[in-house]
């Protein structure tokens, strides 16, 4: 979490998995994006003004990862 408000707060959430294939870790990625907003990871942030928030979505299986992510802009 930022110490100063102004700058951006990051989120990750991370996946392991054994022997998937690319479309599994695409989903498992998209499930741990799902995740932090389902669960309200960014509710501190927001309560401490932080107005930019990047959250990221990673799958990892062996040497492979899929990285999703989405980027929160609160005016």
């Amino acid at each position: 979490m930022p110490v100063n408000t102004k700058n951006t707060g990051y989120i990750l959430e991370l996946k392991a998995a054994k022997k998937c294939s690319p479309n599994e870790l695409k989903r498992l990625a998209q499930e741990a994006l799902s995740q932090i907003n389902e669960r309200s990871y960014d509710t501190e942030m927001r309560r401490m003004g932080i107005s930019a928030i990047v959250k990221y979505g990673v799958a990892f299986s062996g040497k492979s990862a899929e990285v999703i992510s989405e980027e929160l802009q609160i005016t």
